[in-house]
């Protein structure tokens, strides 16, 4: 008798990630890795590549909302690269912020190349490893290759970017490679999330359900891509609803430059209201009163100009 490939309902397809961030391209695979971490229950979860820790957050999330018995390490140089851009330090200081105020107790942030950090970890000891760094054909091999001997027997692979095609981005070349080697799950959305499973004893249900991917692929995506598209509107509905409040106080600012400017306008025109008076009158020390209100004109139509050019940008 055929086994069935099914999914079996899961309280982690609710999973709703606390840290979201900008870029969050990594929004729809939410769901996915909460259930991976609490399936897998890795005991040392590596991610190389962290930028603002949208994904970090939701590993770090699962662990803590599931109990778990895992050590978790950020590794990056928080300086940027060609494909995630080049920044200061303002994102690493954001991330530790964040950071240390909720995980430090299990997890670590590690400032240093993929390279330097090998040395920190003893071969088969990582049991889910999140490449997500440069995005070039050698440079996602590389990693992945000198990463391979600290992989465990359980471990399991995390590759981003899998389905983008454009500026340099090769991982999709890669993993049509690994794919040809390993048992693994390929997700579409959210420019693509690949599923290596490494090790010789990965977890039972993790098996189970690249199993269930091998014989039925649109089952397995399609659900997850369902959970992931919650997320990435919620996402959507943060962003509009932030862009409405920058839109807001730019408004608010611009009415501000107007009020000025209104003001400046009408002390403008009493000042010359003033001047014209004490020229008819003939008014003693009128010279020193025009010679004054002259200062104070250029002073008005110095502010005016400088309310004209902050209203026009």
């Amino acid at each position: 008798m055929n086994q069935p490939y099914t999914l079996t309902v899961d309280q982690t397809w609710l999973f709703e990630p606390q840290h979201i961030t900008e870029p969050d391209s990594w929004a729809g695979h939410t769901p996915f890795a909460a259930w991976l971490v609490a399936n897998q229950q890795p005991k040392c979860l590596v991610e190389l590549g962290t930028h603002t820790g949208f994904s970090y957050g939701t590993f770090c999330q699962s662990v803590s909302a599931n109990a778990l018995d895992t050590q978790c390490f950020a590794v990056d140089t928080w300086q940027g690269d060609e494909h995630a851009g080049n920044y200061d330090d303002t994102i690493y200081q954001q991330v530790k912020e964040w950071h240390d105020a909720r995980y430090s107790a299990f997890s670590y942030l590690m400032r240093m190349t993929f390279d330097e950090a090998l040395g920190h970890f003893e071969e088969g000891s990582v049991d889910l490893l999140h490449i997500d760094g440069l995005h070039t054909y050698e440079a996602v091999k590389h990693d992945f290759e000198t990463w391979l001997p600290k992989l465990s027997d359980k471990a399991v692979v995390l590759f981003h970017d899998t389905h983008v095609r454009e500026r340099g981005f090769a991982v999709w070349q890669l993993w049509e490679e690994l794919t040809q080697q390993y048992p693994h799950i390929t997700f579409a959305h959210s420019s693509g999330l690949g599923v290596l499973l490494v090790g010789k004893d990965v977890a039972p249900s993790v098996k189970q359900l690249a199993d269930t991917y091998k014989h039925n692929p649109e089952l397995v995506s399609g659900m997850f891509a369902q959970l992931g598209g919650r997320i990435e509107n919620l996402c959507e509905m943060r962003r509009q609803r932030h862009q409405n409040e920058a839109r807001g106080k730019a408004l608010e600012e611009r009415e501000e430059m107007l009020l000025l400017r209104d003001n400046a306008i009408t002390t403008l025109e009493a000042t010359v209201r003033e001047q014209q008076q004490a020229l008819g009158n003939g008014e003693l020390g009128a010279t020193k009163s025009i010679n004054d209100s002259v200062e104070n004109e250029a002073w008005q139509h110095s502010l005016l100009a400088k309310i004209a050019k902050k209203l026009h940008q």
